[in-house]
This record gives C-alpha cells, sequence and structure tokens, in this order.
C-alpha cells in the first residue's frame, strides 16, 4: 500500500481522486491559462470522468487505462459518435498534466503512444456558387438567423467565431465612419486584438445580430453581443455564448445547401483567400486578419481553383490574339511584303527569290537617279 506522505513534496498527492485533482489543476493555472483554454480543459475533463470516474485515485492509473480510453473514444464515445486522433491525444494529454503534478507520469510516458494523426491539409475553400447557395439556405428559417448572420460577418470581416463570442455591444462601433467592429479581447493571441472596417454585408450583418441581442436582453454596453442560452427562451447577457452556439444549426443550414464539409472556420479562410485574391497587400490582410507571420499567411492564402483557371488562361491569351491576327486579312503590319508573298505564290516564284529581285529593283531605282 502506497504511503500517503511519500509524495508530500508534489503539489498533488497520489492517492487524490481523479474529480478532485482536475479541480486543482484548473485553480493552480487559473492564471496562467486563458480563458478559452480553461474551457477546453474542462471539456477534456468531462469525458475523462465519464470513462474513469471521479473517485479513481491518480495512483491506480497506467498505461493500460490509457490504451483503453483511446479504445473507447474511437469506437463508442459514449454514444456521440467517434473522437478523431488529435482530439483523443488533447484529452490524454491533459490527463497526463495532471499525472505529472503528482510525479506519477514518468513510469507512464515510457510506454504510452499517442494515436497517429492524420496529416494535414490545407482548409477547403468555397466556390463563389458555393459560398452564394450556403446563405440562400441559411436565410430561410427563422431559427438560423444567428448562425446566418454570424458566418455572414465572418466572411466579411475575417473575425472568427470565438472571436464573435467575446464581442460586447460596446465593441460595435457602427455609427462612426467608416462603421468598425473593435475585437478587443486577445482569445487566440495578442496579434488578434485589432479594429475592423466593416463593408456594407457585414455592416447589415453586426445590425442583424444587434436586433438578435436586444430580444435576447443585451443592452447595456457590458452585455454581449451574442448572449449565453440558459435554456430555449432564456438567456444571460452577462455571459458569452458557449462555444458551439451556432454548431447545430449551422451543421443543419450545410446539410441543407448539400456542403456537409463547411465548417464555420471556412468563412474566415474564406475571407482572407478573397482579400489576397483580389490584391490587397500582405500588411493589410495581417491587419485586418490579426496575423503577423509569412507563415500565417501562406497558411490561409488557398487561392480557389477558379482564380487558377483565370491565371493559367492569360498563358495562351496573347498567342492566340497573335493567331488571329495572322488569320485576319488587311491586319498585317507590312502590307508590301504580304502581297509580295502573294504574287510570288500566284507566279510560282520562290519568295526569296521574288525579294531580291524587289531588292535589285529598288536598288536600280536607286543608282538612275
Amino acid at each position: 500500500m502506497t504511503d500517503p506522505g511519500s509524495n508530500d513534496l508534489a503539489p498533488l498527492a497520489e492517492y487524490t481522486t481523479l474529480g478532485r485533482a482536475f479541480e486543482i489543476y484548473l485553480q493552480r493555472r487559473h492564471l496562467q491559462l486563458k480563458p478559452r483554454t480553461i474551457e477546453n480543459y474542462r471539456f477534456h475533463f468531462r469525458y475523462l470522468v465519464k470513462f474513469f470516474g471521479t473517485e479513481r485515485p491518480l495512483s491506480s492509473l497506467h498505461e493500460g487505462h490509457f490504451r483503453d480510453y483511446q479504445k473507447w473514444r474511437c469506437t463508442e464515445g459514449e454514444g456521440r459518435g467517434r473522437a478523431g486522433a488529435s482530439c483523443i491525444n488533447h484529452e490524454l494529454n491533459a490527463l497526463a498534466q495532471v499525472l505529472a503534478l503528482a510525479d506519477l507520469w514518468h513510469p507512464i510516458s515510457k510506454y504510452y503512444e499517442r494515436l497517429p494523426e492524420s496529416n494535414w491539409l490545407p482548409p477547403r475553400v468555397l466556390t463563389t456558387e458555393e459560398e452564394e447557395r450556403f446563405f440562400r439556405f441559411a436565410s430561410q428559417r427563422p431559427v438560423w438567423k444567428t448562425a446566418c448572420y454570424a458566418s455572414l460577418l465572418t466572411a466579411n470581416t475575417t473575425i472568427s467565431g470565438c472571436e464573435l463570442r467575446s464581442l460586447r455591444l460596446t465593441h460595435l462601433r457602427l455609427r462612426e465612419n467608416p462603421p468598425v467592429i473593435q475585437v478587443a479581447e486577445p482569445v487566440k493571441n495578442q496579434h488578434r486584438i485589432r479594429g475592423v472596417p466593416l463593408n456594407d454585408v457585414a455592416l447589415r450583418a453586426a445590425q442583424e445580430l444587434l436586433k438578435v441581442a436586444k430580444e435576447h436582453g443585451s443592452c447595456e454596453p457590458h452585455h454581449y453581443l451574442i448572449a449565453y442560452r440558459v435554456k430555449r427562451g432564456l438567456y444571460d447577457p452577462e455571459r458569452p455564448a458557449s462555444s458551439c452556439f451556432i454548431r447545430t444549426a449551422f451543421k443543419r443550414i450545410a446539410r441543407a445547401a448539400g456542403l456537409p464539409w463547411v465548417t464555420p472556420t471556412c468563412f474566415r479562410h474564406q475571407a482572407i483567400t478573397k482579400l489576397l485574391e483580389r490584391g490587397a497587400p500582405d500588411e493589410t490582410v495581417r491587419a485586418i486578419a490579426g496575423h503577423v507571420s509569412e507563415k500565417a499567411i501562406r497558411y490561409y492564402s488557398h487561392i480557389r481553383i477558379e482564380a487558377k483557371k483565370v491565371a493559367v488562361d492569360r498563358l495562351v491569351a496573347m498567342p492566340a490574339e497573335r493567331d488571329k491576327a495572322r488569320r485576319t486579312p488587311g491586319k498585317s503590319s507590312f502590307p508590301m511584303l504580304a502581297e509580295v508573298k502573294a504574287n510570288a505564290k500566284r507566279l510560282g516564284i520562290p519568295v526569296d527569290a521574288a525579294l531580291e529581285l524587289l531588292l535589285a529593283y529598288e536598288r536600280s531605282k536607286v543608282s538612275d537617279s
């Protein structure tokens, strides 16, 4: 039996229960982690507790439990569908950090193997027709209003869903010239703090979201634009919307439009891609989207196939125009030369010989004069 006092120097005692250990971990890391990161940890811990239970001591965990959890999340996931390798690795990484506080992770780490993750692929970008189709379907049902206008705002400003959740009414400066949304909270990183001017479409989307916000009780400057839904018909404007505030509606719109692969983040890619396609300087795109590195710009600059087609068409445009000019009568830049060639062909004389005769005749005219 483990001596309760043998691990007193570690921040967590090895006999601490899993549920209590998770609480202590979040309390310890509260000042180091961003609110969104803490929220992600809570999500990970929720699934870990469903599998392991809250009363299991930390010292009872071993490498076999990690493999059992991987199998469970890959196949069952408590009836909610399979979790991907990346999600499972994040969840077990959270558990590993808790075990490290009790000096229990090192023995397990020697044998633990992360699940292999699929190779990264650049996010897919919608075609013009697909984008129009999505918003045409999104506008058909009132219950999809928030998802529709949030996506429309993202597609015209690059402001992502997690940033929309952090917006308060005071951040909307719609009466300025030009109207601006101030992304003031560093949801992702400090470089995402920025002011984004609104075009006509984005302004209309922001105004519609503001109408919905007032219906949900947001009326003070510090209230959130997208309030937290407590239950059907009841909202708390003092709290930001949950991280899945448009997930259900968005999936239904995507399925209805025949675009099941589309996610809310796609419209951020869409906005940045179109800015780059239409010649916006990299520095301007960084200022709008909140990026600072060249790598980040390359990540989002997925040039759509239509733009590529236009570019490759330009490779053949000039030769095609030259061929057309050659075939068009009366368009020659040297009409006398064309006439000589035509007469030589009519008389059966080689063109070079005809040119020599013409030059000899012209020289003789000069000598006689």
